[in-house]
C-alpha cells in the first residue's frame, strides 16, 4: 500500500510540473468538441423520437462522454511511456511487482478521467444554458447517477489505454490512435448523430451490438428515467479486468525481450 501511494504522489507531481498544458487540454478539449460537434448538429437535429427527449440530452452526455473516454486513454499510454522511456518503470519494477504498479497507473489514471468529467460537465453544462433553446435540467441525483455509472467505462477505457501502451510508443501513433478513437466514439457508436438518423440496418447493428453506445446509452438511460443495463456493467468490468491481464501477459513477453 505504501509503494502504491507513492507511485500516485510521483504521477501527482508529474501531472502538476506541466499544470498549464494540462489544465489546457482539460479545458479546450470540451470547449471545443461542444463548438464544432453539438453547436452545428443541434441546428439539424431538434426532437429526437427513440428517447422522447430534446437533442441536448444527447448532445451534451456525449461530449462529457467522448472527452472522458480520450482522457481515460490518454493519460495510462502517456505516463507508461514516460516510466519506459526514462527507466523509472525497470527500476520500480525491480522493487515492487507488477500488479501494484500497474494498479497505481490505473488508480491515477481514474482520478485523471474523472477530473476531465467534471471539468466538461461544469463548461458544457454552463454553455447550454447559454442558449435557451440548448439548456437542460439535470438534478443532483441524476448527476450522482452519472458519476456512478461512468465509472465502468472509464475502468474499460483505462485498460484499454494500459493495455496499448506495451504497442503504441510513438507520439505520432498515439495521436493518430486516439483520432481514431474520437471518430469512432464521435459518429461510429452514434454519440453526437442519434442513431434514429442512421440507415436502418447500421441503426440495428450500434444499438444492439456496439459495446460503447451501450455504454453512452447508460447516460441517456439516467436523464431519461429509465432503466439501467446491469447486465452492461457486468460486461465492461468483466472486460476490463481481462484487458488489466492481458496487459500483464504482453508485459512479461516484451520484457524478456
Amino acid at each position: 500500500m505504501a509503494t502504491m501511494l507513492t507511485l500516485l504522489k510521483r504521477y501527482v507531481i508529474l501531472f502538476s510540473k506541466n499544470i498549464n498544458n494540462q489544465i489546457s487540454l482539460y479545458c479546450l478539449l470540451p470547449i471545443l468538441v461542444y463548438g464544432f460537434m453539438v453547436s452545428p448538429l443541434s441546428t439539424i437535429f431538434s426532437f429526437i423520437d427513440s428517447s422522447s427527449m430534446s437533442y441536448s440530452y444527447h448532445s451534451i452526455p456525449a461530449v462529457i462522454f467522448l472527452c472522458t473516454s480520450l482522457i481515460a486513454i490518454y493519460t495510462p499510454i502517456i505516463f507508461l511511456n514516460l516510466d519506459s522511456q526514462n527507466q523509472f518503470q525497470s527500476y520500480i519494477l525491480s522493487y515492487t511487482n507488477k500488479y501494484i504498479y500497474f494498479g497505481s497507473i490505473l488508480i491515477f489514471s481514474v482520478i485523471c478521467s474523472y477530473v476531465e468529467f467534471f471539468i466538461s460537465f461544469i463548461l458544457i453544462y454552463n454553455l447550454s444554458d447559454s442558449n435557451s433553446t440548448m439548456g437542460i435540467m439535470i438534478t443532483t441525483f441524476q448527476i450522482i447517477n452519472f458519476i456512478i455509472i461512468s465509472l465502468p467505462s472509464i475502468l474499460f477505457f483505462v485498460s484499454i489505454g494500459i493495455l496499448l501502451s506495451n504497442f503504441l510508443t510513438k507520439f505520432e501513433n498515439i495521436i493518430s490512435f486516439l483520432i481514431f478513437v474520437f471518430l469512432f466514439i464521435s459518429f461510429g457508436s452514434s454519440t453526437f448523430i442519434p442513431v434514429d438518423f442512421y440507415p436502418e440496418v447500421l441503426s440495428n447493428l450500434i444499438s444492439d451490438y456496439n459495446l460503447i453506445y451501450l455504454q453512452y446509452n447508460q447516460l441517456i438511460n439516467i436523464l431519461g428515467n429509465n432503466n439501467i443495463n446491469l447486465g452492461l456493467i457486468i460486461i465492461t468490468l468483466f472486460l476490463s479486468v481481462f484487458f488489466s491481464f492481458l496487459n500483464i501477459i504482453f508485459f512479461k513477453k516484451k520484457d524478456e525481450y
